[in-house]
């Protein structure tokens, strides 16, 4: 039993109260003087902590928006610069067809000119190897009805004559 009274403060005669008061206002001063000095500080720092957890969670919420807007923003702008990198290869490729047509116009246009202007010109020379050959026959013919004839008939005469005899041909 002494064991407990002496656990419990307690001892034979009590505890004296000059004790008591001494080791309570000691107690005090030393919870006043940690408080000051040590879980004043203490706190300080863990509030300044806490609000600068607080602020670096705030900033990095903000940061997560910003990043956010910036993708969406990265993504319309993606999207507008492929609709005009699409837009730009469908009017090259029109203007490269319109060229293309163009081309084959200016070149179906020179190609039928120049057929004209050999036809014409192989119808003018044939125009004149006829009449070369009529003149010719003409002047065979006439050569040889005088020959034949033994008799002049005058050149204008056979001309005429040759050249009706050739149109007769001609016209069968």
């Amino acid at each position: 039993m002494n064991a407990n009274l002496f656990v419990l403060g307690a001892a034979q005669g009590g505890v004296p109260f000059g004790t008591a008061l001494v080791t309570l206002i000691t107690f005090i001063i030393l919870l006043l003087l940690l408080k000051k000095y040590a879980w004043g500080p203490l706190k300080s720092v863990m509030d300044e902590r806490e609000r600068s957890i607080n602020k670096d969670i705030d900033d990095a919420e903000q940061a997560k928006i910003n990043a956010q807007k910036l993708e969406e923003e990265n993504k319309e702008t993606l999207k507008k610069t492929q609709d005009e990198v699409h837009r730009i290869l469908e009017d090259a490729k029109q203007q490269a067809r319109k060229q293309q047509e163009d081309i084959i116009h200016e070149a179906n246009v020179r190609a039928n000119g120049m057929i004209e202007t050999a036809q014409s010109e192989i119808n003018m020379q044939k125009e004149r190897a006829l009449s070369d050959i009529n003149n010719q026959v003409s002047e065979l013919s006439v050569l040889i009805a005088s020959k034949v004839l033994h008799k002049e008939i005058s050149e204008k005469d056979q001309k005429a004559l040759v050249e009706k005899y050739i149109k007769e041909v001609g016209d069968k």
